[in-house]
């Protein structure tokens, strides 16, 4: 961590480890691109509207108390998990005794689209329309059984919240200094000496570096003294970051679009902007993500249903969380934002991505948008795949991983967007081929579950995609 002055940390920079003619190609935007983002794509004020906001410098002392908040939060979104198995569990009729996978992000993800769905970050406050109930009648509890359970669940809940609140300083007086350290092609950051701590490859650290220079000091760069209390505030960042975000789990819904597709939309199709994205999964580092107050330290836009994120023109990925409502709820704004630039007679463009789930509302009205250029595609499951959510913490070999779920390509565009940005058999070809670039080592969804869930006899199915909403 001791860094000399005048001496540039080596993962502090995302062109290290390209030769130096690949280096002066990555910095000119032509061949050779950083793998994880490309720091080409770049847009107006215009685009971006009053989304675009300048960011407060924070001080050393906000930046730590962050990186406490996110500390405490985690221990108790852990332990409102915790409570969530054991609740599920005695809901249901079988004794098999396994929680659902993603039954609390799925429950997070519903909640986080209400008004009044959070009771603090990650920490619902409802069950909307009784989703969670739903999930578990799914998996054997009674109708009856099901209700307690998800109100049990929301007590639990809201206790956390409470304790969270309550707690915010307790840490902060013990807590000194934040550590990072070099552990092989990892780094490691951790607050003092509690546990646990968070890590982060070396290439991807240096991408938050340079997105949080963009973002938070105007293009300024970091000191290269890393014992600087600029830097140290840049750390801290970092490790609220990446502790939001572990909390959050459901890496398989923060997957993201592959490099080479990405490649594919920005040079054919101008996009330069991602409606569902993290500052660790972004291609781009102009971005629409869940948390604006830990993301817009390094270039978040805030959430893409925000009313300040209002674009009526500019070329625009969509790759929203695998949650038929919030798929919904994103093409219904989709369609607004598209008819009301209509009307201005701008260029507004979205390729949008989203799993071939025929019998949910979302897709129906993909189906049947005025905007839509041509016929969707759709990409076999086995046959493509994506980055994985935490690919910020997997050695580079399993960035990728195989889909879960055929996969829709659709392009909606406005008139003028049309005769700009062209979507020929030509593109929708390359987007396509280019989605199978990204399947990774892992040859199937069944290998996969085996890989990261090991567990005997755990649940493997996706009941989500039997929900008609």
């Amino acid at each position: 961590w001791g860094q000399s002055p005048g001496v540039m940390p080596w993962w502090g920079h995302h062109t290290r480890g390209l030769s130096k003619s690949n280096k002066d190609r990555a910095r000119s935007g032509t061949d050779a691109r950083p793998r994880i983002w490309d720091p080409r794509a770049k847009v107006s004020s215009e685009v971006c509207g009053a989304a675009r906001a300048t960011v407060t410098q924070l001080t050393l002392a906000d930046a730590r108390r962050a990186a406490v908040d996110e500390y405490n939060l985690h221990k108790q979104v852990k332990r409102t998990r915790s409570e969530l198995a054991r609740i599920a569990a005695c809901a249901q009729s079988s004794d098999t005794g396994q929680t659902p996978l993603l039954l609390y992000e799925r429950w997070l993800a519903r909640a986080s689209l209400a008004s009044d769905g959070l009771t603090a970050p990650l920490l619902p406050n409802i069950d909307p329309e009784g989703g969670l109930a739903k999930d578990l009648a799914r998996h054997g509890a009674s109708v009856d059984a099901s209700t307690r359970a998800a109100s049990e669940a929301v007590s639990k809940s809201r206790e956390a919240a409470a304790r969270w609140r309550s707690r915010r300083d307790a840490v902060e007086n013990d807590v000194v200094d934040i550590a990072v350290q070099e552990r092989g092609a990892f780094i490691t950051l951790q607050l003092g000496t509690l546990k646990p701590y968070v890590k982060i490859t070396k290439m991807h650290l240096g991408k938050l570096r340079a997105l949080y220079c963009r973002a938070s000091r105007r293009g300024k760069p970091l000191p290269d003294d890393s014992s600087s209390s600029e830097y140290k505030t840049f750390a801290f960042c970092v490790f609220a970051l990446l502790t939001r975000y572990d909390s959050l789990g459901g890496a398989g819904y923060q997957a993201a679009l592959g490099e080479h597709a990405f490649d594919v939309l920005y040079e054919k199709l101008g996009v330069c902007v991602e409606c569902f994205a993290s500052p660790l999964n972004c291609r781009y580092g102009t971005f629409c993500s869940q948390f604006e107050d830990v993301d817009a330290h390094f270039g978040s836009l805030g959430s893409f249903f925000s009313n300040a994120f209002a674009p009526i023109e500019g070329s625009f990925e969509m790759n929203p969380p695998f949650v038929p409502e919030t798929m919904l709820l994103a093409v219904e704004k989709l369609e607004r934002l598209l008819r009301h630039a209509e009307k201005e007679n701008k260029a507004l463009s979205f390729v949008v991505i989203v799993p071939a789930w025929s019998d949910c509302r979302y897709w129906r009205a993909l189906e049947q948008s005025a905007f839509l250029r041509c016929e969707r595609d759709i990409v076999n499951a086995e046959d493509h795949g994506f980055c994985d959510g935490s690919q910020h913490s997997r050695p580079s070999h399993e960035r990728h991983r195989v889909s879960s779920y055929d996969t829709g390509v659709w392009y909606l565009q406005t008139s003028m967007a049309a005769k700009k940005w062209v979507v020929n058999d030509q593109v929708r070809r390359l987007v396509c081929e280019t989605m199978k670039k990204a399947r990774g080592s892992v040859k199937n969804v069944k290998e996969l579950e085996k890989r990261y869930r090991p567990e005997k006899g755990a649940t493997t199915a996706h009941p989500i995609k039997k929900t008609k909403l």
